[in-house]
């Protein structure tokens, strides 16, 4: 992205290290310009002349791509530094360095670029350039707007927006700081303001580079169709479902952009979430805003007001290519104007929503109805809250991928009185993979899709309360793999099944197989009963025979009326998820549950009535969610260890558990165990050696936590009131990197002894806080005592303390900052919140104030008990200024609470009358700390594993490693991605 930074870290680095290391430098500024400009033979021979400081006549040896052997053999024994800016293509990179890779050891290349394509083939390491975080956002816009000496504004909310708007980008930052700079607050509200419609153009001419370097125009055209028609964050599913009109390439358009970086993809996140930066954003905008001063001759449409506009007055033209129509940013009701998409016959996308279609002031009428065509290159038709009854019978939707009509009124798809042209078979909606009619209270039947939309892949029917029938629609669609049904009360198939007590007693014993045995030992009259509800079943009329389609991999059924599993799921061998949760009539599980071996998720959340969880007979190697919270569940069977994937277990509010079963410890992969509100639950069994996430929030008869595994990071056991002793878990310092959150809290556990309270927690605390010092981490603690910990070499009574700076906060020594403070509470608080603020400030010998550091943590505060509060940031999470700042000498620390309200959202002051900060301390974490803490501790680590070896009864064949979640594992020299380094052969700045 355009002004993130790419050019001025490269030149920092190069300035630090072209002195020192190197016998031969050079920094070649704007190659994209200067190769298109003077070509790549002035290019070569400058950076030659630079690296070798050789006369021209030597220089004429070289000749493109053909290496001079004289020139190599002289780089071969010389160490250079070389960086190429801004390179927009391999051809570029591989012009400027052919022939002349061969470099002597310690040579390095640093390249920046906004294309990644050019570094994949090539580069030994690539570093993407993040945004600056909120707080050195702050920094860097206060220094462009006040300078170094001027008075700050101080409306804290104006700072926020503009920073906000920024985003994190550096160049925008300073722009604005630079144009904002001793303007009025009224001119800075005005200039927001208008920066959110025309952005400045210093800002977008830079951003535009990357988009006048798409030379498809296809692709040029999905990243307009991106910036004024999605969200700013959207998956690649949609995009591609929402843009491949089958003869476009949208697949790799969209990887190109995210390789030129206009726009940016989460590969964490599972459903692959790309987002769009808002300065990209409004870059893209202007780009079509610029096509005409016409609203209607411009090819996509996007702010609320013009659209209500052009459908009113029908002014849209057949230039409009797409249409997405914010509901929620009107002020009125809109009447649509019977005609209004008459003339737009290049129309591709239609998008016409609410965020949240349940709480809608205003609406679009259709007073005369809608008698206009929809043209057939419609892929895309949204229309929440639709006002008619039906569509139009002359919608040519044949090209129609997706449909959504959520909230709509409408009753029938179409007015069976008039047939309707898309349901010719030989037209039909042949493309149409996705519908979603959810929340249609006055649909009553959907049509037989199997020839109208043989290809339909995902349907939802949520809420649909008025629809009674569904199955025969839709099981003979071979192509659907997602189909919801929650909340659809009056289905017929699903109550016809639930009256039949026959088949509960069919579901109960597993299947029609030990159904059979069963009745074999039953009077005469059970069986002829039997045979007539066989004969009954197999009659043409009955519901429960109705199968769903084969080929479902997601299954929602919640919160309708049944009593038992539709025997028909376990025959759908490919489904990954199941959802009956809130179906407050089902009583039983079948046991040929297990037989489901592609489940991943079942989710049976609120089954009031279900008692009983089934046997597990067989392995599921693929179930890694189970959610029963709430559930009537009593206990869990020992043959849980059958799931033997299992990663997550959700349990919370189950108040009939008392105890866990004890193969609990067998599922090796199990990383979180919630169990939040099971009030009768008194003991936990040996817990899984990879849970990484325990959650007993408020289990009110738990009186014993066991040993914690080695890696179990969050422990949250607030108000446990019952809580008496922890067992010892003091483990070694693993190599943790990346992100890290660690949390522990034992805040309103009164009944903690003293050893737990004085050595057990407090030695635990110090753990979470050492175990995160390799990750861009942070940490909340929180338990019942009155004593900062021994580690809090600087603390003090009361809310103030002055602290001398160790001498290695400007080096690689220094690893984070942690604040502690005993926090006593004197009265019930009438709001539900506590706020702890500490501000440090960072002094110099003539009492300059060069920076400070502002944090705060929240806790829920009715117990009166004194705890001890205690809040890490890591090194990589502090402000950039105060990480570089090496005048600083001492500093001062002042702590203070404020109570914050949740209803309202607002911090007020309520004095010391209801607690009172007692003590505060402050610690300097640094490398020495860590070794310290392993040499106490590595024999508690061997006992630990020797605990997991003998109480987990089947030890894995690879060792430990297979305890260790994804992650954790020890690595020689691993350094976080998120940080330059330049140990590597060679290093290059994307």
């Amino acid at each position: 992205m355009g002004g993130i930074g790419k050019t001025t870290l490269a030149s920092v680095v190069f300035q630090r290290l072209s002195n020192s290391q190197f016998e031969g430098c050079s920094f070649l500024s704007n190659v994209r310009e200067e190769y298109a400009r003077h070509g790549p033979n002035h290019l070569r021979k400058k950076l030659l002349s630079e690296l070798l400081n050789i006369d021209h006549d030597i220089l004429k040896m070289d000749t493109p791509f053909v290496a001079s052997p004289y020139i190599l053999g002289k780089l071969r024994r010389k160490k250079v530094l070389m960086v190429l800016d801004d390179v927009d293509s391999s051809i570029q990179l591989e012009a400027l360095v052919e022939g002349y890779d061969q470099l002597a050891p310690g040579s390095r290349i640093i390249v920046t670029t906004r294309n990644v394509q050019v570094l994949n083939k090539v580069a030994d390491n690539i570093y993407k350039v993040e945004g600056l975080r909120h707080i050195e956002s702050l920094e860097l816009f206060r220094l462009h707007a006040f300078g170094r000496n001027s008075p700050s504004m101080d409306d804290e909310i104006l700072l926020r927006k503009v920073v906000s708007y920024a985003d994190g980008n550096p160049l925008a930052l300073k722009v604005l700081g630079s144009f904002l700079n001793s303007k009025s607050k009224e001119e800075w509200e005005s200039a927001l303001t208008k920066l959110q419609i025309f952005p400045n153009k210093d800002i977008t001419n830079a951003l535009r580079i990357s988009y006048e370097g798409l030379e498809d125009k296809g692709i040029q055209s999905i990243f307009l169709d991106i910036a004024c028609l999605f969200n700013q964050s959207f998956s690649r599913d949609h995009a591609e479902s929402m843009l491949d009109v089958g003869d476009s390439f949208v697949k790799i358009g969209i990887s190109v952009l995210i390789d030129k970086c206009l726009i940016e993809n989460n590969e964490a996140r599972r459903d692959n979430e790309l987002r769009m930066h808002d300065l990209l954003r409004q870059m893209g905008q202007t780009i079509v805003r610029d096509e005409h001063k016409e609203l209607g001759n411009r090819s996509r449409l996007w702010d609320a007001k013009d659209i209500c506009d052009i459908l009113e007055r029908n002014m849209g033209t057949e230039t409009v290519e797409g249409i997405s129509f914010n509901m929620s940013k009107i002020s009125r009701d809109v009447n649509v104007c019977r005609a209004a998409f008459s003339k737009m016959c290049n129309l591709r996308i239609l998008k016409i929503y609410c965020d949240n279609i349940h709480d809608s002031k205003f609406k679009l009428y259709l007073p005369q109805g809608l008698d206009s065509y929809l043209w057939d290159r419609l892929i895309y038709f949204q229309w929440d809250l639709y006002p008619l009854k039906s569509l139009p019978s002359h919608f040519n939707l044949r090209n129609l991928v997706e449909l959504i009509l959520r909230g709509s009124n409408i009753q029938k798809l179409w007015n069976r009185e008039v047939q309707p042209f898309f349901y010719i078979p030989s037209q039909g909606l042949p493309a149409l993979r996705r519908m979603d009619l959810s929340y249609s209270k006055l649909l009553t039947k959907i049509p037989d899709l199997s020839q109208l939309a043989p290809n339909l892949e995902s349907i939802n029917l949520e809420c649909c309360k008025s629809l009674v029938q569904v199955l025969p629609s839709v099981q003979s669609l071979h192509k659907l793999t997602n189909l919801n049904l929650n909340g659809c009360s009056k289905l017929r198939e699903f109550k016809e099944i639930s009256r039949s007590r026959w088949y509960l007693d069919l579901v109960k014993c597993g299947g029609i197989k030990n159904f059979l045995s069963t009745i074999c030992q039953q009077k005469l009259t059970f069986l002829k009963s039997f045979t007539n509800n066989i004969s009954s079943l197999s009659s043409p009329g009955s519901y429960s025979c109705q199968k769903f389609p084969v080929n479902l991999t997601v299954l929602h059924l919640r919160s309708l009326p049944i009593e038992a599993v539709p025997l028909s799921i376990v025959s759908l061998s490919g489904l990954v998820e199941l959802d009956m949760g809130e179906c407050k009539r089902l009583k039983s599980l079948p046991t040929s549950i297990c037989k489901l071996k592609s489940l991943e998720s079942l989710d049976l959340r609120y089954c009031s009535e279900l008692e009983k969880f089934p046997e597990i007979l067989e392995p599921m190697e693929h179930l890694t969610n189970l959610t029963i919270s709430g559930a009537g569940i009593k206990e869990l069977p020992e043959s849980i260890a059958n799931l033997i994937s299992l990663k997550a277990l959700t349990a919370q509010s189950c108040k009939e558990i008392e105890f866990l079963p004890n193969k609990l410890c067998d599922l090796r992969k199990l990383t979180s165990l919630y169990l939040e509100g099971c009030s009768k639950l008194q003991k936990l069994p040996p817990l899984p050696p990879a849970l990484s996430v325990l959650e007993v929030k408020q289990c009110k008869s738990l009186k014993l936590l066991p040993d914690l595994p080695l890696f179990c990071t969050v422990v949250d056991a607030r108000y446990c009131t019952s809580l008496e002793k922890i067992s010892d878990w003091r483990t070694a310092i693993q190599n943790i990197t990346g992100k890290y959150i660690s949390v522990l809290d034992f805040f309103g556990c009164g009944k903690l002894d003293q050893n737990t309270r004085n050595t057990i927690v407090p030695h635990n605390a110090i753990y979470k806080i050492l175990q995160s010092v390799n990750s861009v981490s942070e940490a909340e603690l929180c338990y019942p005592g009155d004593q900062i910990p021994k580690w809090f070499k600087n603390q003090n009574s009361g809310t103030s303390l002055k602290i001398k700076l160790p001498p290695f906060l400007n080096n690689d020594n220094f690893l984070g900052l942690a604040f502690c403070v005993v926090l006593e509470v004197n009265k019930e608080i009438p709001c539900a919140g506590v706020s702890i603020n500490f501000k440090l400030n960072f002094k110099t010998i003539d009492d300059d104030c060069p920076g400070e550091f502002h944090s705060s943590m929240s806790v829920t505060a009715n117990k009166f008990l004194d705890h001890v509060l205690i809040m890490y940031d890591s090194k990589w999470s502090l402000p950039l200024s105060l990480q570089l700042n090496s005048c600083s000498s001492e500093a001062s620390l002042h702590v203070w609470h404020s109570f914050f309200d949740y209803s309202v959202k607002e911090n007020f002051n309520l004095g010391s009358e209801y607690c009172e900060i007692k003590k505060c301390g402050v610690w300097f974490v640094d490398k020495e700390d860590v070794e310290k803490f392993n040499a106490e501790t590595i024999q508690s680590k061997k006992k630990r594993q020797r605990f997991d070896n003998e109480y987990c009864s089947e030890p894995s064949a690879s060792g430990s490693d297979q305890f260790v979640p994804s992650g954790l594992h020890d690595e020689e020299d691993h350094h976080d991605e998120s940080h330059p380094t330049i140990y590597s052969k060679k290093f290059r700045v994307m």
